[in-house]
């Protein structure tokens, strides 16, 4: 991906629908394996976010961990632009692998499943030089088989109203950054409340001047935060024991003189229920019910 720019982040330690309608039949955002967690996360449990992707970025020697991403169907993954782009336009799908079922970022198991991209579906209004519309898709070459590790989230269902979920508290999950400023091995949780708007304009003129209706921003601003490498994960909120994506891990702002994240200052996630018919229109055109 080459030099990461200032919006790029990761998880400080703290990384579609099956049927046409989830109404009849519910067969995402549930956990098959139960288990009694990114700066000062904690360690999650294999197998409790079985929809969480590992993109890798390959080249002829080498496979470089660039983002996460979150498993939308048995073909399809949802991340954020910039994980799929350079200045000079999309990356080439040869070029991108990804992984799923990943408990140890450098550690591949029998549960991990490797699938090479297809097709990189990048929103047509994502600009290289801005974050507005950080969103894309991922078509694989082949299909997901899913196990107790590896499983869809659910879309989110619960209408556009930011209000709604400000106060919220919604749980994001990675291998990015930890406090030692390297990329964490294990996958790593962290659950963080979504803040309004005011709030996090208030916070700091950076967000003044880039956030729009399309995104919000969560966090606790207290070291707990996302940071690099691990854009392009969600945010997911559980009610009635389903999870849904309702945010992708966007951008922050870096600590002064690095182009390492802060995590004391907010997080901000491009709004996954502004986008539902963008994602379902390329999503639907493939194999929706697969």
């Amino acid at each position: 991906m080459g030099r990461a720019r200032w919006y790029e982040i990761a998880l400080v330690p703290l990384c579609l629908l099956l049927i046409v309608n989830l109404g009849l039949t519910q067969n995402c955002g549930q956990r098959k394996v139960v288990n009694f967690l990114i700066v000062n996360g904690s360690e999650a449990k294999d197998g409790h976010w079985p929809w969480h992707a590992a993109i890798f970025h390959k080249t002829a020697l080498t496979f470089d961990y660039v983002c996460g991403g979150t498993i939308l169907n048995q073909n399809t993954i949802l991340t954020a632009a910039h994980c799929v782009m350079t200045f000079e336009g999309i990356i080439q799908p040869e070029s991108l692998v990804v992984h799923l079922g990943r408990h140890r970022l450098r550690i591949a198991t029998m549960r991990t499943q490797q699938h090479e991209v297809l097709e990189l579906i990048v929103h047509p209004e994502y600009n290289s030089n801005g974050v507005r519309h950080n969103i894309a898709l991922v078509e694989l070459a082949t299909d997901i088989t899913y196990t107790d590790y590896i499983q869809p989230v659910c879309l989110w269902n619960r209408g556009e109203d930011q209000k709604t979920i400000v106060g919220s508290w919604g749980t994001v999950v990675g291998f990015g950054i930890d406090e030692t400023d390297t990329p964490s091995d294990t996958l790593r949780e962290a659950t963080i409340p979504v803040v309004s708007p005011i709030t996090c304009i208030e916070s700091d003129p950076v967000y003044a001047s880039v956030l729009t209706s399309d995104m919000f921003c969560a966090g606790n601003a207290n070291g707990i935060s996302a940071c690099n490498q691990d854009s392009g994960g969600g945010i997911f909120f559980k009610y009635n024991d389903v999870w849904y994506i309702r945010g992708v891990v966007s951008f922050t702002r870096p600590r002064q003189g690095t182009l390492i994240c802060d995590p004391n200052v907010y997080t901000v996630f491009t709004d996954v229920a502004k986008y539902l018919k963008w994602i379902e229109q390329p999503v639907g055109l493939k194999r929706l019910t697969a």
